[in-house]
C-alpha cells in the first residue's frame, strides 16, 4: 500500500510539472511586454545569462525551474539561443551548489555543530559536477557559435503535443479567464517548484536497504557500472535530488567509498538534463531543444573523458576537496564566493 501511494504521488507530481511547464509557456508569451525591459537590463550578454540561470537556481532551490524559464524566454523571443544555452548551463551550476548552501545554512542555524561535516557530501557533489560542467559548457558554447547544429532542433511528435493540450488546455484557459497573465506567470513558477518538491518527498528514503547489499557494493566498485546506475536512476526518476539522496546516507554510513560514488554522481549529473529536455518538449521550443541537446552532448563527451582518465580526475577532486575542507574559514570563504559569483556575472557582464 505504501509503494502504491508513493507511485501515485510521484505520477501526480509529474503531471503537475508538465502542467506548470504548459502554464509557464503560455503566461510568458502573454507577459512579454512586461518582461522585455527587465530581461534586456539584466541579460546583456551570454555571461550575464549564465549568472542569471545560476542565481535563479539558488532562489527557487532547483535547476529545472531555472532552465525551464530560460527555454520559455527563448520561445517568447526575449533572449537568443546562446543566452538560453547559458541560462540552462547556469541552472545546472546553481543546482550543484544548492546542497552545499543548505548544509552551510544548517550549520549557521545550529542544526549541525560541525561545518565541514554538514557540507561534506555537498562539496563532493559540487566538485564532481564542476569538473565536468565547466569544460562542457565551454565546449558546447563554442560548438553552438561555430558549427551548424540545426539538426538538433528537434520538435516533439504532433500526437504528443495534441495529447498534452487536450489534458491541460481546459484548465489553463479557465485560469486565463479569471487571473491576469502576470499572476499566472508567477503561479507557473510556484507549480514547477512544488511539483519537484512533491516528487522528491514522495520517494524520500526509499530503497536504502536494497542498496546496502554486498552485490551492489561490488558493482559500484566498477566505475562504468557506478556511472550507469547513477545515470539510470536519475533518468527514470527525472530527479537528481532523489538519485543522490539515495546514495548520500549510505556514503555517510560508510557503505561506499568516495572513489566509488564519484562515477555515480557523474551519471546523475548527466541524465538530470532529462528535465530540460522535457521542458523544451512541453513548451514546444525546437531551438530550446537544440540548446539543451548541445549541452547534453558536451556533458557526455566530458564525462566519458573524465571516466577514461578516472584516476587523474579523482586525484584532482580529492586534492581540491581536501584544500577546501582543511579549515572552517576556507570552507566559509568558498561558500561566500560562490554565492556572490553569479551576481557578479549579472552586474559586470
Amino acid at each position: 500500500m505504501e509503494s502504491i501511494k508513493r507511485v501515485a504521488i510521484g505520477l501526480f507530481s509529474i503531471l503537475l510539472f508538465i502542467f506548470g511547464l504548459q502554464l509557464l509557456g503560455e503566461s510568458t508569451q502573454a507577459v512579454t511586454d512586461v518582461l522585455e525591459p527587465v530581461i534586456e537590463a539584466l541579460l546583456t550578454g551570454d555571461l550575464s545569462s549564465l549568472g542569471a540561470g545560476w542565481f535563479l537556481a539558488y532562489l527557487v532551490l532547483t535547476g529545472a525551474t531555472s532552465a525551464a524559464l530560460g527555454i520559455s524566454f527563448l520561445e517568447s523571443g526575449l533572449i537568443t539561443v546562446s543566452n538560453t544555452y547559458m541560462m540552462v548551463s547556469g541552472a545546472r551550476l546553481g543546482a550543484a551548489f544548492i546542497i552545499v548552501f543548505i548544509g552551510f545554512l544548517e550549520y549557521v542555524r545550529g542544526k549541525n555543530s560541525d561545518l565541514r561535516d554538514s557540507c561534506s557530501i555537498g562539496i563532493l557533489q559540487f566538485l564532481t559536477t564542476y569538473l565536468i560542467y565547466i569544460p562542457a559548457v565551454i565546449l558546447g558554447y563554442l560548438g553552438l557559435r561555430w558549427l551548424d547544429l540545426s539538426f538538433l532542433e528537434v520538435e516533439a511528435p504532433a500526437a504528443l503535443n495534441y495529447s498534452i493540450d487536450m489534458i491541460f488546455r481546459p484548465m489553463i484557459e479557465l485560469l486565463e479567464s479569471v487571473a491576469p497573465s502576470s499572476i499566472l506567470f508567477l503561479l507557473s513558477i510556484v507549480v514547477l517548484v512544488a511539483s519537484l518538491k512533491m516528487f522528491d518527498a514522495a520517494f524520500k528514503g526509499i530503497s536504502e536497504e536494497k542498496f546496502r547489499s554486498k552485490y551492489l557494493r561490488f558493482q559500484l566498485s566498477n566505475k562504468w557500472v557506478s556511472f550507469g546506475l547513477g545515470g539510470l536512476i536519475t533518468l527514470v526518476t527525472t530527479s537528481v535530488a532523489l538519485s543522490v539522496g539515495i546514495i548520500v546516507p549510505l556514503y555517510n554510513r560508510g557503505y561506499f567509498k568516495r572513489k566509488e560514488i564519484l562515477p555515480y554522481l557523474m551519471g546523475a549529473n548527466l541524465t538530470t538534463m532529462i528535465s530540460s529536455v522535457i521542458a523544451a518538449t512541453v513548451i514546444g521550443s525546437a531551438t530550446g531543444m537544440k540548446a539543451v541537446l548541445v549541452l547534453t552532448l558536451s556533458l557526455l563527451i566530458c564525462t566519458i573523458t573524465a571516466l577514461v582518465f578516472y584516476d587523474s580526475s579523482y586525484k584532482l577532486i580529492q586534492k581540491v576537496f581536501n584544500g577546501i575542507m582543511m579549515e572552517d574559514k576556507y570552507l566559509t570563504i568558498f561558500v561566500l564566493i560562490l554565492v556572490v559569483m553569479p551576481l557578479a556575472l549579472i552586474v559586470i557582464f
